[in-house]
């Protein structure tokens, strides 16, 4: 009788289907790996904290070996993580050809139907195809981008006997109005741009050799179809957008042009590319950024972010005392969230000033760590992280907030004058420079593309071709240059710049929807308002990645990906911008809520 409920279990599996034995390998493999596979993604991702907090080359040599030798770990079990110590892997996961046979089987063979669990399987399958490549090419691969991620940190600029690098470099390119200095940064990146092109176009080889492996076109087709797009309904998407935003900003483009021309002293025939050169610098009139600055100058950026997100009933201050918000030598110029556990360890990285930018970035930030504090526990550990398009939507839609006149509204006190200054205000910063950024975002999603498509091509003449006719940059005589490899987001080519234009559409229509069907019609605040933090918890966020993005984005907002709320908030008012003098405005100081 001792042996009759083993009999009974053998038997019982010996009668399951197929398709319930298929069902049944995955979950117990899944149950077997998942927690090795935490562990690594929390010391990898504690290990890029650590390379972007010291920029030390030692850093990013362990980040290096820690992923190629990853899953040879002595962790297997579960909560023996330690972030202070990066142990010897000796078990194997991701690396084991006979298990990347089974889930290659499992994914082909159509046996697997339940949602959660085909899902699962394609994280898996994905996660696998990187080492399956032969080792040394697969290593070869990884340290090249590595290093050429690494690479624009050592940028420095000697000007006036001092030597400038990183963050303070960004500070000249905001704020010089000198072109010579500006043509003297721009040159420092013109060549390093020149001793990497080579190696950037040898990475993306290198890649499409990769992705032919496994039966792609090439990488880029890859890397889309991994994250529930393809190129085609992307390519769409861009042509549909950009023509619903080009004659609009040709008309900004024509008042950027003259602000620019009368801020560096030249013709507007004379202005280069430079004079262009930083995304987040406004280019509207200094006095407006001075005038929106005023709002932060005495102020708090970080406290104000902690106590709105608290008010709506989606605290971040443990987040944030967990972070490096302040300015630091060596530190990483970027402003990125590292998830090394979701609620249980998030930290944000910037360098926070108290002005617009500096309140700009914590918002976005703040956006990302409340998204995913609220993520069910009941999601896969395989499924928590959200698609990018969800996430950096979100995280948009945050920080679209500081140059929305409601939000000011419930942060400041004003009077009924100054409320109409700073909506027309708000109203030119998005029609003007979120405007100008979006475009400058299809330009990058665009060669992103072509690059992956055709590596060998005349990428000088491509960058300026695609810069002329989206952004309205006149293109210099020589055009077979590797300029393009002066943004430094060309060294990853990681194929994810389309989904921060697509993060735009949806951030707007988020807004749309929250404005339309949350907030209250007579009193429409989002400050203490929790209903938004209640609706964006039961609606979006605690689904992590269990939903494709577009299927999640239709149930959070009632409908499908639309251009339209984009498009509509920016359009108008380019005549307003003209005739509207902001000088008689007077600064406002007296912060309501600090």
């Amino acid at each position: 009788m001792k042996y009759l409920p083993l009999l009974l279990i053998l038997f019982s599996i010996s009668c399951l289907n197929e398709k319930q034995q298929s069902e049944m390998i995955l979950r117990h493999y899944i149950d077997k790996n998942v927690d090795l596979i935490r562990n690594f993604t929390m010391e990898s991702t504690v290990a890029l904290w650590n390379v972007n907090l010291s920029g030390n080359e030692k850093d990013y040599m362990k980040l290096i070996n820690l992923e190629l030798d990853f899953n040879n770990s002595n962790q297997s079990k579960a909560g023996l993580f330690s972030p202070d110590k990066f142990t010897p892997f000796t078990e194997n996961v991701f690396t084991k050809e006979k298990d990347f046979e089974l889930l290659k089987k499992l994914k082909s063979s159509g046996l697997i139907t339940d949602t959660m669990l085909k899902r699962q399987l394609t994280v898996l399958y994905q996660s696998f195809m990187g080492p399956q490549v032969e080792a040394t090419r697969y290593k070869k691969l990884r340290f090249a981008e590595t290093k050429l991620w690494q690479s624009f940190s050592a940028i420095s600029v000697e000007l006036g006997g001092k030597k400038y690098a990183g963050g303070q470099l960004d500070s000249i390119r905001k704020n010089s109005v000198d072109t010579t200095i500006l043509r003297k940064v721009y040159s420092a990146y013109r060549e390093k741009g020149r001793q990497i092109a080579g190696d950037i176009i040898q990475m993306v080889k290198m890649r499409n050799d990769f992705a032919r492996d496994f039966g792609y076109t090439d990488y880029y087709q890859l890397a889309l179809e991994t994250k529930d797009q393809t190129p085609e309904k992307i390519k769409k998407l861009l042509d549909e957008i950009e023509l619903k935003t080009h004659d609009q900003f040709f008309e900004a483009k024509e008042l950027v042009d003259k602000v620019l021309a009368k801020r560096y002293h030249v013709r507007i025939q004379d202005l280069r590319c430079y004079h262009y050169n930083d995304e987040r610098s406004s280019y509207l009139p200094r006095k407006f950024s001075e005038k929106m600055d005023s709002l932060y100058c005495k102020g708090d950026p970080i406290g104000m972010a902690s106590q709105f997100f608290s008010g709506i009933g989606l605290p971040v201050q443990d987040v944030i005392e967990k972070s490096d918000l302040k300015y630091r030598s060596g530190k990483s110029a970027g402003t990125n969230i590292f998830n090394v556990d979701f609620k249980n360890d998030l930290r944000m990285m910037a360098t926070i000033k108290q002005n617009a930018d500096g309140m700009k970035k914590i918002m976005h930030l703040c956006g990302h760590a409340s998204h995913f504090k609220n993520i069910s526990d009941k999601v896969p550990y395989l499924l928590k992280d959200p698609n990018s398009v969800v996430a950096e939507g979100v995280a948009s839609f945050f920080e679209n907030m500081t140059t929305n006149n409601l939000w000011l509204m419930g942060e400041f006190d004003m009077d009924s004058v100054s409320n109409q200054e700073f909506k027309l205000l708000c109203m030119h910063f998005m029609q003007v420079d979120r405007l100008y950024r979006f475009r400058r975002l299809l330009v990058k999603s665009i060669f992103e593309r072509e690059i992956y498509k055709s590596p060998d091509q005349n990428l000088g003449a491509l960058w300026y071709k695609l810069n002329e006719e989206y952004l309205g940059i006149r293109p210099p005589k020589d055009q077979n240059t590797t300029d393009w490899a002066t943004t430094s987001y060309f060294t990853s080519f990681s194929c994810s710049v389309h989904n921060f234009v697509l993060a735009d559409l949806f951030a707007s229509q988020l807004q749309h929807y929250i404005e339309k069907n949350i907030l209250d019609v007579i009193n429409p605040e989002y400050q203490d308002n929790k209903s938004i933090g209640q609706y964006l918890v039961s609606q979006l966020y605690k689904y992590g990645d269990l939903l494709p993005w577009e299927q999640l984005i239709e149930k959070s907002t009632g409908e499908p990906l639309n251009p339209a709320y984009f498009a509509n908030y920016l359009t108008g008012c380019n005549e307003e911008i003209r005739k509207v003098e902001m000088s008689s405005a007077q600064p406002i100081n007296k912060l309501s809520k600090q």
